[in-house]
């Protein structure tokens, strides 16, 4: 729009980033802007009583009320565009039924900024157009009144110029408020007689080329799935009279053949005796908005580092199988592959190479997968395969040709080179199977028979085979971990930590038992691996938070002389919320200082959840837990992640420690670990200190504590 003086504009924002976002965006633009700047309702109010201004830019939500505030006191000529926030579509239909000229819509990237000499220019001409309509309005009456003695015989026809001249107006109003979208007029049969420049670009149609065409020819949409035409809403608001959505999933086809993913609204214009005089088709190209929440789909069911289907997306999977296999008699099978020798790269060459190792068998996977099937990583080193139409036997083959193509593979990493295998679990999906747990209990067994067997090898389940019975063994720790948390058969131990200086209080580190219906005491080395395998760990750490911090707040001598407590937590917990709040939630409610309390966490746990450990760390230590890294050393990349783990103390695994009275090589470890740790300002504590001699040579090192057999033995808690 050409204009010879500024536009003298009223802005009205209480934030004052935005004023300064604004304030950049003209300069830089070089826009022809007089603005001036109300940062509250009464400011605006005070300033619209002084002065006139040609278009007002009003922000919805401000300090002392909205912009609804302020719109009695604009006058009528005077335009408003209100600017909203995301998701406030509510407030634009309110402003735009106040008589809002526009609206935009804010985002947090300031793109909207972009909008408003966009959005200022069609509102001004639309102004203009409106003042010309107007002066036509005036100047037709006037000559109607000269020579109403002349138009008496042409009385009809003047009444038709009218109407038509009511139907023009009323199309231009519409068009003029819908003039930041793609818009398209059509009379009642179908024909254009209107497009905007927005519809121009995205149907690649000019106004003097769409004219008097059926609609048809010109706005081309089909459905984005299966690729089929879709009714025109123009033609169904045509015959059935109703204002039009398209549905989800709209695709429009341009002039020259590419396609936009649109959202539009197709809308009857109605005369004065409320017949349809033609339709409005309003639309806009959302395929960045459909693309991103395309995007957000795949990533919730595909794995981020080798893009195959995540462990969600199989289950679905497997699950829609278990309901197929009800209704038909089809053949599936399901291969469970865990690839042999991974965690020896991961801790020898670090997690880059384990995640490029990863990427690298993927790749090989895929060239031997058919099409039809599935291949996911269900976790860690993991991969599952569903096959579809697949008899056992053919299965078979197929698995031991994954099988052949991963044995054959030799890693590359650093001038290193390394042969790694898989062991595969086999089993057809039959109608054994009811429920997807138990579909997944046994091919996980399957899988721990091929390693059992002596791994790099295929294992092809049978019903009631004995194998997978005798590995089930550890699987009916599920039942029996379950029944001692719910009638509570979990006992509490305790190990002194002993400081190599002077005491300063009881500091112990506490430990779990199982006390079986038989009273027979269970160490932890006969069920933890079967609850870290199958789930149950978060909630076993659960029960020994709470009931270690319920003890302490009914033992409140105990509670005054202790010094530290420590709680070891499992990786799975170290991931979890509601471990977090389960924490948080019982230092609140006992009432106890959070500053006693210790929580170990592995190394290798701590690592494979580097930044979910880190989170859980931060949280719980700005109310004053500390932490301890067990088992320090155990991991070959220990100390290039110990500078990003916010722990207090580390615990130097006692594979190191047991030996340095003997061992020139572990009494070396232990000493740099500790000179490390203290130069990083964390204290350090030994374990399996099993003989004073231990104990004197990690006194001479310097070691903050020491914890074994020969300092004391586990306990239960409260003897």
């Amino acid at each position: 729009m050409n204009r010879k003086k500024p536009v003298n504009l009223l802005l009205v924002e209480d934030d004052l980033a935005d004023q300064m976002s604004f304030k950049r965006f003209v300069k830089q633009e070089q826009l022809p802007y007089d603005y001036t700047i109300a940062g509250s309702v009464a400011e605006a109010v005070d300033l619209l009583k002084k002065q006139t201004f040609e278009i007002v830019l009003a922000d919805h939500a401000l300090g002392d009320g909205t912009a609804f505030d302020i719109v009695d006191y604009i006058p009528m000529a005077t335009p408003i565009i209100f600017v909203t926030g995301s998701g406030n579509e509510a407030v634009a239909v309110k402003a735009l039924k106040l008589g809002a000229a526009d609206y935009l819509t804010k985002d947090l990237n300031g793109e909207y900024l972009h909008l408003i000499p966009i959005t200022i220019d069609n509102v001004l001409k639309a102004k203009a157009v409106e003042a010309e309509l107007e002066s036509y309005r005036r100047h037709l009456e006037k000559l109607v009144e000269e020579r109403t003695a002349e138009l008496r015989l042409e009385i009809d026809y003047r009444k038709r110029a009218e109407e038509r001249l009511m139907q023009e107006k009323e199309r231009a109003q519409v068009t003029l408020k819908s003039i930041g979208d793609a818009v398209i007029v059509t009379g009642d049969t179908g024909l254009i007689e209107f497009i905007n420049p927005a519809a121009e670009k995205l149907t690649e149609w000019r106004h003097a080329e769409a004219l008097g065409r059926p609609i048809d020819e010109v706005f081309h949409i089909i459905d984005e799935k299966t690729r089929k035409p879709l009714p025109n809403p123009v033609a169904q608001c045509l015959s059935e009279g109703e204002a039009k959505i398209l549905m989800s999933g709209t695709v429009l086809i341009d002039r020259l053949g590419r396609e936009y993913a649109i959202q539009d609204s197709a809308a009857p214009i109605r005369g004065e005796g409320n017949e349809i005089q033609g339709v409005v088709l309003v639309f806009s190209d959302v395929s960045h908005a459909r693309r991103l929440s395309r995007e957000l789909a795949y990533q919730a069911s595909h794995d981020p580092l080798t893009g195959l289907v995540n462990r969600r997306e199989f289950e679905t999977r497997l699950n829609r199988v278990l309901q197929t296999r009800k209704v038909c008699e089809d053949q599936f099978a399901f291969c469970y592959l865990d690839l042999d020798q991974f965690k020896v790269i991961n801790d020898t060459c670090g997690h880059t190479a384990g995640d490029e190792l990863l990427k690298q068998v993927t790749s090989l996977l895929q060239r031997k997968v058919r099409k039809r099937d599935t291949l996911a990583r269900l976790g860690g080193d993991e991969f599952g395969v569903l096959m579809e139409h697949c008899g056992i036997e053919q299965a078979e083959r197929l698995a031991d040709e994954l099988r052949e193509i991963i044995a054959d593979y030799r890693f590359n990493w650093n001038n290193q080179s390394f042969h790694i295998g898989v062991s595969i679990g086999l089993m057809a999906i039959t109608e054994e199977f009811n429920c997807l747990n138990d579909l997944l209990m046994v091919a996980d067994a399957s899988c721990y028979a091929a390693k059992d067997a002596g791994r790099n090898r295929v294992f092809v389940y049978q019903k009631n085979d004995e194998e997978i019975r005798r590995l089930s063994g550890q699987m009916q720790w599920v039942a029996k971990l379950n029944d001692a948390l719910d009638h509570k058969r979990f006992q509490l131990y305790r190990q002194p930590i002993c400081t190599t200086g002077t005491q300063n209080g009881e500091h112990y580190e506490i430990l779990v038992r199982i006390l079986s219906a038989d009273r027979e005491v269970i160490l932890p080395g006969a069920f933890i691996p079967a609850a870290e395998r199958y789930g149950l760990m978060s909630r076993i750490d659960e029960y020994i938070i709470e009931n270690t911090l319920l003890w302490f707040a009914e033992h409140s001598g105990a509670l005054a002389d202790l010094s530290m407590c420590s709680i070891n937590l499992s990786g799975q917990t170290l991931g979890s919320d509601s471990a977090q709040h389960c924490i948080q939630a019982a230092l609140k409610k006992f009432n106890l200082p959070a500053d006693r309390f210790c929580f170990e966490v592995t190394e290798t746990a701590a690592i494979a959840n580097l930044n979910q450990a880190t989170r859980f760390m931060g949280a719980l230590k700005t109310l004053g837990c500390r932490f301890a890294l067990d088992d320090f050393g155990s991991g070959l990349s220990s100390f290039a992640y110990l500078k990003n783990l916010p722990v207090d103390f580390l615990k130097i695994d006692g594979m190191f420690v047991k030996d340095i009275c003997c061992d020139p090589v572990d009494l070396a470890m232990v000493k740099s670990i500790n000179e490390i740790g203290h130069l990083l300002g964390k204290q350090t504590i030994a374990e399996f200190v099993e003989t004073e001699e231990i104990y004197l040579h990690l006194l001479e090192l310097g070691v903050d504590y020491a914890q074994g057999f020969w300092l004391g033995r586990p306990e239960p808690l409260g003897e």
